[in-house]
């Protein structure tokens, strides 16, 4: 199996597909959430109320989440395991701060980040793998913070064998999100679905967002990075 651990997962084929798709994907989704839809008008209501301090785009492929927060005044930190993506990200949201790296371990210290979108960045994880991603996710959130997880709708586990290698689709019910939301200590708020458009994988869309509550201290905005240089697209 390679790369891949005990339960199927392979980071490096989930690499390999994005990297190999990076400039088609940018050409393809790049220019999501310039215009208002739904999708943004539900980010708009997720994101209303939170604290001072960068938003973490969890997988952010051309950075497209990035943008839209930066055309609303907020410092946006983009992290994506393949290159390609990054370089598309850097060209297309060149204010966005850009970090190479895996969901599953990010390089950012606790309480940290102001809020967390992670847009169809959670589905290539197998289903037993989530609750701990969410977890990380909670962890680097200020007290106050919300993470918003927007995904396919369905509740499966799934692989496909692609060009890059073998990888995993998960999909859930918008009541186990809230459930496994709820298990890592997020408190849910927002839930919205949507049907699939054009072009888009034919499952329903589920938005929703989760606050970790207002207690604890917050880590100094200015020292957020765990270590190393800060940004760039690597490779």
């Amino acid at each position: 199996m390679g790369d891949a651990e005990a339960d199927g997962y392979d980071i490096q084929a989930v690499r390999r597909v994005y990297e190999g798709m990076a400039d088609d994907y940018a050409v393809r989704f790049g220019a999501e959430l310039r215009e208002p839809d739904s999708d943004t008008e539900f980010l708009e209501a997720a994101l209303a109320n939170l604290p001072d301090g960068p938003v973490l785009d969890v997988g952010c492929g051309p950075a497209q989440v990035s943008g839209f927060l930066i055309r609303r005044g907020r410092t946006a930190i983009g992290i994506d395991l393949a290159p390609g993506m990054l370089a598309a990200a850097a060209r297309l949201v060149p204010q966005a701060k850009l970090i190479a790296g895996d969901l599953l371990a990010l390089p950012l210290r606790p309480a940290s980040c102001a809020g967390a979108v992670a847009s169809y960045s959670l589905h290539h994880l197998p289903r037993g793998r989530l609750g701990a991603a969410l977890a990380g996710l909670r962890r680097v959130l200020m007290p106050g913070g919300v993470l918003v997880v927007i995904t396919h709708g369905g509740g499966g586990e799934e692989w496909l064998d692609l060009a890059g290698g073998r990888v995993a689709l998960s999909t859930y019910s918008p009541g186990e999100l809230a459930g496994l939301l709820s298990e890592c200590g997020l408190v849910p708020e927002l839930t919205r679905t949507r049907p699939p458009r054009p072009g888009e994988y034919q499952a329903d869309k589920i938005r929703i967002s989760a606050r970790r509550e207002r207690t604890g201290e917050v880590a100094d905005f200015k020292d957020y990075l765990v270590s190393g240089p800060p940004f760039g697209p690597a490779g």
